[in-house]
């Protein structure tokens, strides 16, 4: 993985809390890709979705923790 698309799947992460499916070819071009990344993040829109088929999580599933103090 090329240091570019590392940086934009780490921004892309921490923006939207969750990870963008990987184009289907095994031999992608890591730099269009970083670049999509990159512009989900500054228009706020995962374009991934459509693309790639990203599912976002429900974190609705998971709830709230109870903390038991004894």
């Amino acid at each position: 993985m090329i240091k570019k698309l590392r940086e934009a799947h780490e921004k892309f992460y921490m923006h939207f809390n969750y990870s963008p499916e990987l184009p289907p070819d095994v031999d992608f071009d890591q730099d269009v890709y970083a670049d999509e990344l990159l512009k989900c993040v500054e228009d706020d829109f995962d374009y991934t979705i459509e693309k790639y088929g990203t599912r976002v999580p429900d974190f609705s599933k998971f709830g709230t923790t109870e903390i038991i103090i004894d």
